[in-house]
This record gives structure tokens, sequence and C-alpha cells, in this order.
């Protein structure tokens, strides 16, 4: 097995050189062969998973039939493991499924993928999405398992499903690109299909009628994940992820509701359709989806944005949603649209059904319903259950009459009237009755003639044909009551007309109308008063139909807000401002809010005009009490609207839902709406923070108060920035998404986030001390600010803006810096914020680097690992303007600027263009060039010395070899290792480093020499045949170099074959009588002929002069006799050589001396002063070979 991992790993490696696209894809069949023929270990796939990283790689390739037959071998794969029910293979299901979804991921972000892999890809993670459930299901629920494998199995089917949304994000284009029409449509299949796994299903088998017939709503959903611990399978977090990508589907279609975004008829038609199909078999959904196609059917409708085949495409689906009794909450809105698209008789026949379904079990709950007996004569009074508005549509004519009846029933007490008798005879009522009974008509029947009248008088019809024909086209009215009901109703109305009590009106015998009164007094007069709100307010159903919903508002508002109904309390007794009463809120005002607060999502309108209203009042009454009395009040004059607020907000937040997209939408409407922003909202807002689910809403409320409110935008802003840098990773990393992203481009608070940033990133420098300044400090903020607001707000203004201020700074006090600096989560807080302004604004980078040359160790190895990312970001918009940034740093900082430049200095792709990086080289050289004199700050150049040109390199090697030798070892192995084509060759740079100095400084000549050490020990780039090209350039060469003949040494030695060769460039040297030259390079002339004997022999006997041979034998003693027995076999034929009779005197006797008359006139140059290098630095098996 271990035989076929390794020839698989071979392959793939190959793949990576291979030049052409069709070798690539051959050597790729080999390897699918001995995966699926040639794996021993059977339904394990070990072979396979070994590899997994390494096919990740090659899906990066531009090679689209190679990255198709990947997807293919691991979907094959997976699937065959999938279906298999051993331990085994579910863990290689589990591996191969998570590979399968990182190729596809990796294929959606690449922007050079072919449409047809894209699309591939797409179908590919559609089709093994249930499977990949399904298989970390399995390994979930197994005894003693093991999860890595599941685990990375899942978190890649969740980025790849957020990758596809990313792909929905925008409109398809146009041609064949990997964002065609084709994939779109594609990445929303998937998208549909994840949400539906993603959610319970809820029954979703019983509302079929709006489905497609090849759709299985059941099939797989998260109900299989009852019963049992899940660490993976986490169901309340599929469920938001669920809602996630529902939110994001449903977004696609607002922003074409909202003509921000341009979808063809075609792709928007399967997106209305895709919604209509989950929002009927996933009920929950609902609330998200129906608002958008309500709002996409008014934008189809509209004159200059009209789309006939889409609105009929909406009516279908609006009308088999509204037959859906999840859709009775949004019943009003969908009706009005489907009337003003002349649907009314469908609309009528859609709600009627909604409670029809196909079980019997759901049919016989209607059987539940209580029924009047019409027989019987008796008036007892009968036990109701609680009905609803919104139920009325569903109820029984004879319910509806019973509610009528019983809603004329006063709670008010009132005296009976004596003597009561009613002129009409039962039989004259039931007459009455039943005409009018027979006249009304449904509440959808009224609304349809409301718009109809409406589209009467609307001067569009008179310039647009169509509109005018669907005009002529009346809604038929459908009567509540058949001739049945009504004759039934009619009977039991009359038998029981004796049972209503105490009217107010009554008819006397002789037809004399009379009406029953109180006594007036104060108190019946505020009595009186409360009980028309309370009437006003609980006429709100016939009101909403009649359209008068905003006049019903603004009249209960105006009476509210009347001071004689604020001076009294519920007991009808005058309020005392004592400092107990102060803060409490009227009666009559928390009569309006509770009803408000009992369906806010319908009457939270009301709401807000009570405190327009309020905040009216009390601006008049103290512009009044200034005029009268001259002084300016304080802002207890805004105590009711305050204290109000307080008790709405706070209650609100207690009832709502904050995982509902409406409350939140709702609650943050609600506050934006508000005319006059006090402190008490702003703890409201802080204490969404408390719960995690509320996060979202808290900083979008803040967001939105900063940009559009300035009397509140500093404290707002403060108080976000207090959780930028939250202990809490969740709260820090959303508030720090919205200040970067959507606060730091606005112009006037970009200066103050910048300083809070800064402020933080400072305390990382050293701890933050606490002093009795700083209370004086943010006294001193305080009045520098108010003193610019002073011109623009008014005195009350002033007061409210010191409050915010002051809560401000108070929760701000909560972020704590003084926290000791010894843990990453701690520097991470304080660093976050700072490096995504840094992401919008680079030449913030610098600030960051001083910091770090200041910073202790720990905060520097954060620093250090987090700034990664951020640099791999700014890269995309150029690495010059980051290079441009690192100027002026400090000594300590240079590990940090080396490990940015390194960022900058690694390619993206292969074909990445040269002009790039030659602008980078170029900016990194003046870098280095403005911060020569820091030590060791060559080191910048270390990354790109592979892209340096020679002449520009080479006189820089001597600061190079001045680095430690770690850091030179680098440097070298950079060079000597770069991919082709090399701007500087190894030949080259050795040969460089003979002609470096080495009278720069005394050490200079070891670190030339150790340098020349490393390169010759790198056979990689030294082999044989370049090293012997090297040294034949060295000793050609006009000005030999010093160190050239230990160079020669060093590759004999290291390479013995190159003994014939060395003895030619001896003999270069001999002809230019290398013994004038200077000392080390004659005695590395006798160490190297010592070290290739016997093949320098001949050329030491024939052409070395007699006296420069008689040095040399002097100083190897041992090879004069091993030249004597070469000369003596040496000759043709092995007989003794023809040499000169000094020579042989020289070989024969070594203890003679030789004496030439011309031994006077040799010259030789001797260097007291240098060493002999060879001696030095020559390895240990080079003094034995000269030995």
């Amino acid at each position: 097995m271990d035989g076929a991992e390794r020839e698989v790993g071979t392959l793939l490696e190959q793949i990576q050189g291979a030049r052409s696209n069709a070798e690539q894809s051959e050597l790729f069949r080999h390897v699918q062969e001995i995966v699926q023929h040639r794996d021993p270990s059977g339904p394990e796939r070990r072979v396979l998973r070994s590899v997994l990283p390494l096919l990740g790689q090659l899906a990066q390739l531009q090679n689209a039939a190679l990255v198709a037959s990947i997807l293919q071998l691991l979907v094959q794969e997976a699937t065959a493991a999938a279906n298999a029910t051993s331990v085994e293979a579910v863990d290689a299901a589990a591996a191969l499924l998570g590979g399968l979804y990182e190729v596809c991921h990796t294929v959606l972000l690449l922007s050079y993928s072919s449409e047809k892999n894209v699309v591939l890809a797409l179908q590919l993670a559609l089709s093994s999405l249930h499977a990949s459930f399904q298989v970390v299901l399995k390994a979930e629920r197994r005894e003693n398992h093991v999860d890595i494998e599941a685990r990375n199995c899942w978190n890649a089917t969740i980025r790849c499903l957020e990758a596809t949304a990313d792909v929905t994000a925008n409109p398809p284009q146009k041609g064949d690109n990997n964002r065609s029409a084709m994939v779109w449509l594609r990445a929303w299949k998937l998208l549909e299909t994840g949400v539906m796994l993603f959610s319970s299903a809820q029954d979703a088998s019983v509302y079929r009628d709006p489905m497609r017939s090849n759709v299985q709503p059941n099939a797989c959903s998260l109900d299989r994940l009852s019963g049992g611990k899940h660490t993976i399978l986490v169901k309340t977090q599929l469920e938001q992820f669920g809602v996630f990508l529902l939110q994001r589907m449903c977004g696609i279609v607002a922003s074409a509701a909202d003509t921000k975004a341009t979808l063809a008829r075609r792709e928007l038609s399967v997106a209305v359709n895709s919604l209509s199909l989950l929002a009927a078999v996933r009920p929950q959904h609902m609330q998200h989806i129906l608002p958008r196609l309500v709002a996409l059917s008014n934008t189809v409708v509209t004159p200059g944005t009209e789309d006939a085949v889409m609105q009929k495409t909406l009516t279908a689906n609006l009308v088999k949603l509204l037959s859906h009794p999840a859709a009775q909450t949004f019943a009003d809105e969908v009706t009005d649209v489907l009337i003003a698209v002349g649907a009314s008789q469908r609309a009528f026949a859609a709600i009627t059904a909604q409670s029809i379904t196909e079980r019997v079990e759901n049919a016989n709950a209607h059987a539940k319903r209580r029924r009047v007996n019409l027989s019987g004569s008796s008036a007892a009074p009968i036990s109701r259950e609680k009905v609803t508005h919104d139920g009325i549509v569903n109820m029984q004519a004879v319910e509806v009459a019973n509610l009528v009846l019983e809603s004329f029933a006063s709670d008010m007490p009132t005296p009976p009237p004596p003597n009561l008798q009613l002129e009409l005879v039962p039989s004259a009522l039931k007459t009455r009755m039943s005409a009018l009974l027979a006249k009304l008509a449904t509440p959808s029947s009224a609304l349809a003639i409301e718009k109809s009248a409406k589209r009467m008088r609307d001067p569009r019809i008179r310039r647009d044909p169509r509109l005018k024909a669907q005009s002529k086209e009346q809604p038929a009215l459908v009567p509540i009551f058949d001739d049945t009901l009504v004759e039934e109703v009619g009977d039991w109305i009359s038998k029981n007309a004796a049972t209503i009590a105490e009217p107010l009106v009554s008819v006397s015998e002789d037809n004399v109308v009379q009406v029953h009164l109180k006594s007036e007094t104060s108190a019946w007069h505020h009595e009186m008063a409360v009980d028309a709100l309370v009437r006003i307010l609980e006429n709100e159903y016939g009101v909403k139909i009649r359209g008068d919903e905003a006049l019903r508002e603004g009249v209960v508002c105006r009476l509210a807000s009347s001071p004689w109904l604020l001076c009294t309390d519920q007991n009808n007794k005058p309020v005392v401002n004592t400092s107990d009463e102060s803060h409490k809120m009227p009666f009559v005002y928390q009569k309006i809010l509770d009803f408000v607060l009992g369906d806010h999502s319908v009457r939270s309108t009301l709401a807000t005009n009570l405190f327009c209203q309020e905040y009216i009042r009390a601006t008049a009454s103290n512009l009044s009490t200034t005029k009268t009395n001259g002084s300016v009040p304080d802002s207890a004059d805004y105590r009711i609207y305050r204290t109000s607020l307080n008790y709405f907000f706070d209650t609100l937040q207690k009832k709502m839902d904050l995982s509902s997209s409406a409350d939140k939408k709702l609650f943050g409407s609600l506050v934006a709406q508000l005319p006059r922003i006090p402190v008490e909202i702003l703890r409201i807002v802080t204490s969404l923070f408390a719960d995690k689910t509320g996060i979202v809403l808290g900083i979008t409320l803040l967001r939105d108060l900063t940009k559009e409110r300035k009397a509140c935008q500093t404290p707002c802003l403060l108080l976000l920035l207090r959780y930028t840098c939250h202990e809490d990773e969740h709260y820090r990393n959303s508030a720090i998404r919205c200040v970067a992203n959507q606060l730091y481009g606005v112009s006037t608070l970009k200066n103050d986030i910048e300083e809070f940033a800064i402020k933080l990133v400072n305390s990382l420098r050293e701890p933050v001390k606490v002093d009795e300044s700083t209370a004086e400090e943010a006294l001193k903020r305080e009045h520098t600010w108010f003193k610019n607001q002073v011109k623009q707000i008014s005195l009350a203004e002033k007061d409210a803006s010191q409050e915010l201020r002051a809560y401000a700074d108070e929760i701000q006090g909560e972020t704590n810096l003084s926290k000791s600096l010894d843990n990453e989560p701690e520097i991470l807080r304080r660093l976050e914020l700072y490096l995504a302004l840094c992401a919008k604004k680079p030449s913030l980078l610098t600030h960051l680097v001083a910091t770090y040359a200041y910073a202790s160790e720990a905060v520097r190895q954060v620093i250090f690992r987090a700034i990664e990312k951020l640099i791999k970001h700014l890269k995309q918009r150029g690495s010059v303007n980051v290079v441009a940034q690192l100027h002026g740093y400090e000594p300590n900082a240079l590990g940090l600027v080396c490990h940015i430049i390194q960022i900058l200095s690694i390619r993206g792709r292969p074909n990445e263009s040269s002009s790039a990086t030659d602008e980078l080289v170029q900016q990194i050289l003046e870098l280095y060039h403005s911060h020569e004199q820091i030590p060791d700050s060559i080191s910048v150049l270390i990354p790109v010395l592979p892209s340096i040109r020679g002449d520009v390199l080479f006189p820089l090697l001597p600061q190079l070899l001045s680095l430690p030798h770690a850091r030179l070892s680098v440097a070298i192995t950079r060079l000597l290792e770069a991919m082709p084509p090399q701007v500087v060759a190894p030949i080259d740079l050795l040969v460089a480093l003979h002609h470096v100095d080495l009278k720069i400084e005394p050490s200079m000549q070891k670190k030339v020499i150790s340098a020349i050490n490393f390169c010759v020990e790198h056979r990689h780039a030294f082999p044989s045949d370049v090293l012997l090209h090297v040294c034949r350039v060295l000793v050609q060469e006009e000005k030999i170099s010093k160190l050239s003949l230990r160079t020669l040494i060093l590759s004999v030695t290291a390479y013995p074959t190159l003994q014939n060769d060395m003895a030619s460039l001896l003999n270069i040297l001999i002809d230019r009588r290398v013994w004038e030259m200077e000392d080390a390079l004659w005695k590395g002339f006798v160490k190297c002929s010592a070290l290739i004997q016997p093949a320098s022999f001949p050329l030491l006997l024939h052409k070395l002069p007699v006296p420069q041979l008689a040095l040399l034998l002097n100083e190897e003693t041992e090879m004069r006799v091993l030249l004597r027995e070469f000369a003596f076999t040496a000759g043709p034929g092995d007989q003794p050589m023809d040499l000169s009779s000094e020579i042989n005197a020289l070989l024969e006797d070594p203890k003679d001396e030789i004496k030439l008359e011309n031994a006077a006139e040799v010259v030789m140059k001797v260097e007291n002063t240098d060493t002999d290098p060879v001696k030095e630095e020559q390895p240990s098996d080079e003094k034995a070979a000269s030995s």
C-alpha cells in the first residue's frame, strides 16, 4: 500500500510540472487507474484519501479537462463509499465528500474556471448534499467515534454553500463565462435544496398544491436530528444557517423589486417559483418570503417597469400561497395586490380554501368549532373561544353575527332605564335583520369596491388603455349569508334580542326615543373621555377596511395628549408633581401603549404618532414658558416623553423575538422615527448586547443613529467603538465590520475612529496608567466637543447631548486597557480594529510598524501572525503602496518589515507579470538605501534576491555577507534555488564572491570563504561540470582572485573525477607564471598539485621550471618519492622518462640543495602578512588528501 501511495504522489507532482494540458490529463488517467483498481485498502480508500490535498492544488491549474476529471473521480468514489455500511466506509465517505466539496469550493472561487466546470461543480455539490448530511449523521451516531473526518467534511460543505450564495448575489453575465445564466440557475437550485435541508419539514406534505412534482420536501431535513447529542450537526446552528441562505435568496428578489439589480425574466421567474415552493413546504419561512413577493408584485405593475409575464407568474404564486394557513398574517397585503391586478375572485376563493387540507385528521379539527343551537329557545350564555380579526375570515356566519351582537355590550356602568319595553315585536325585528344581513358583503369584497373607486379616479387610466380596460371589470360582491343562513340568523337574533341589556338609547311605546345619560361631573367627563379613546382604539378592524387608519391614529393621539387628561390619573384625581410621581407615565398613555404592545407588528404606527404628538406638546409648553417667564426651561419638561419611550421600548424588547428579521426591522424603524433620542433609548440599545441574538440589531441601531442623527452622533459612535474591542470575539467582529465598512468612509467620523483605534494600538506598547488627570481630561474633551456643537443646537438640546455623552463615556470606560498583555485574545482585542482600518487606509500601517518596535515579545508574535491576512489583502491593490508605508521604520521593527516583504514577494499566480515584480524590487531597493544605517537592514532584500539583477546585487554582497549565518544561508539558498528563468545564475554568483574586496574589514575573507563553501556544498546548483566552468573562468581572469586556487581545491575534493581537468587548469597557471603572483595563489597551486596527483606529475616534470619545482618539493616533501617512481615508469614502453639532469638530481637526492647559477635571478613575491587560507579553512578530508 505504501508503494501505491508513493506512486500516486509522484504522478501528481509530475502533473504540476507537466508543460501541456494533454500531458497532465494523461498522467491523471494513470492516477485514476491506480486509485480505482490497485488500492489494497479496500473500502477505506487510503490511497485516494492520502492525496486529497494534492488534488485540491491541481484543481487550481488552468486545465479544464483535468479539473473535470478530478471532480468525476471524487464523486464516483464518494458515492460508492457512502452507499456502503461498514465503519471504514463511513470514514472514507466523509473524507472523500470533504475533498469533493473543497474542490468545488476552489472551482467556484477561481476567476479563470470554465463555465462547464463551474456548472459541473454545482451539480455535483447539489447531488451530494443529502449524502454529506447523512454520512456525517452516521458518523455522529457511532459509539466512540472520532469526528475529525466528519467535521472536516461538514465544514467544507458549509463553505461551498456560502460560496454558492456569493455566486447568486450578482446578476448573471452575458456570454459563456463562469458567471453565466446557467451557472446562476444551478447555484440557485443548490441554495433552494440547502434551505429545505436546513429546516424542519413541519408536515410539509399537507399543502402540496404549489409544489413541483419532482420535489420531495420530507426526503431529508433537520427532523432526522431528533434525539441524541450532536456536536457537528447542531440543530439550532443549522436552522440559523438555513435562514441565512433564505435571506440571501430573498435579498436578491428584494433588489429586483427595488430595481437595484437587473435579473432576466427567466432567472426572476425561477427565483419567484422557488421562493413560493419554499414558503409552501416550509411554512415557518413564510414571514421572510411573502413580503418580498408582494413588493416585487407592486414593482412589476408600476408603469415603466411593468412586465405582463412576471405579473401572471406572481399572481399565480400569490393565489396559491394565500390558501395556506401560514399566510393569514399577510392576507390583507396579498389581497390588496390581487385585487389591484383584477384577481379578487381568485383571492376570495383562496382565502376560503385556507383550511382545506389533504389529510382527514386536519379536517377533523374544523368539527371542534362551536355551533349555535338555533332550535333552542334558551338565551343562556355560551362559552366562546378567543377570536381575532384574522380569524373572522374562517368563521361560520352564525358566529360572525354573534360576535357583532356581543360587541354592542359595553363595560361602562350605566343605570338601567325604568320599565324598558321594546317596541318592535320579534317578527318585525326579524324582517329588519334579514334585510340587513342580505346586504352584508365580505371584507375582501368591500375593500375591492374601495380599490376600484380609487382606480376610477386615477389619472393614469386615461393614458393607459390596459388600465382603462381593467377598471371596467368591477369585482363581484360575494355576500356573507345565503338565503338559508339569512333565515336562520334572523330567527336567532329575533329570539335573543331581549338579552341586550342596559342600552343607552331606547324607544318607548309612543315611539319616543329616550337617551339615558349619567349626571355630568368632572370624574364622569374623564371617564367618558377615556372610554371614548378605548372605543376608538377597539374599532381597529372596521377603520382599517374603510382606509381611515391615519385619521383614527391622529385623533387618538391628539385627544390623549390633552393637558386635561395628562393632569389626572386613573382614579380621576389630579396628578401632583412630587418627587415620587414625577417619573410616572400618564394613565391614558399607558392604556394606548398597552394596546399597541398587544399587537405591535400591526399597531406600531400608533405609538410613533403618540410619541411625536407628546414631543410637540412638550416643545410647545417649553416655548410658552420661555415666552411668559423669560427663563430657559429645564429638561424635566420632557419627562413624560422620556418615561413613555422607556416604558414602551423596554416592554417591546422583552416581547419581540430578536431572531426574527421582521421584529428587528420594526424595532429599528420605530427608533428611527423618534423626534428626539434621549439617554433611555441608548440604555435600551446597550441592553440588546446582553444577548448574542441582539448584537446585529444593536449595532444596526447605533450605526443608523450615528449616520442620521447629528445630535447623538458622537455618543453613539463611542458606544459602537466600545464593542470593537469587546472581550467576546463575536461581538468584536460584528462591530468592527460595521465601523470599518460602513462608518469609516464618512468624513466626519473618520478622525474619531482613527483616534480610538490608535489609542488601542498604543496601549500595546506599555500598560495604560490610570491617574487622577483622567477625569479632568474627559471633562476637557467634553467641553471641547460641546463648544463645537453649541452653534447648531438649542440650550435644551445641549442638556440632552451632555447626558448622552456622559452615558457614552461611562460605557466606554468598560474598555479596560489596563489588563496585562500576557495572552493572545487580549492583544487581538486591541489590534483587530486597527487592522481593519489599515485595509481601508494603507497609510495607517506605518503606525503599526512603529508600535511593533516598542512592543513586548508576546505582542510582537501576535502582530507577526495577525498582519499576514492584512498584507495579502493590500497586496491585491498593489504591493508598491504597501512598501511605501514601511519607510521610516525603527531598527527593532526590522523583523516585521522583512515578514511583510516576504508576503508581498510571493507570487499569487505562476503567470504573474514581471513588470509588477520589477516595480516591487525597485521599491524595496529604495527602502533599503534609505535605511542603510540600520544594522542588518540588507535583510529586507532577502525575499526578492532572486529578482535583483546582477549589476545591482553584486555590489551589495559585502553587506549580505555581514548578516548572521542563519540569514546568510537563507539568502544564498534563495539565489541558488530560484525558479527559472534565473536573473542571477549560480555561476555568476560564485564568481562574484571571488571579486569581493577582502580588505573592507578584517573578517571579510573568512565570511567570503564561508559563503564559497556553502555554494560548493550545494550540489544541486553546482554539479561537477558547473564547478569546472567556474574554475576555468577564475584561472582565465585578468587578475586572478586570491581565493581562486582554494576553490579549485574544494572542487576537486567534492568531485574527484575532475583531477585530469584540474591538471589542464594548472597548466594555464604555469603559463601565466603563478609563482610571480600572490603568495596565497602559489601555495594554493602547490596544494592543488599534491591533491590531484598523479594527474599533475607530467605537468610538474615537463612544464614547471626547476627552481619552482624545487620550492614545491621543499613544501611537499612526500611528493619527491612519488615523482621519482612516476618518472621511472612513465616513459615509452614503461621506461624512465627523459628528464634533465637538474630534475633528476632533485628527484635522486632530496637532501642536497640545488645550486644553479641563475637561481639568484629568480624573483618571488612573498606576502608575509597573509596567512594561508587553504590551511586555515581546508576541510579535514582535504588535509588528508594533501598529506
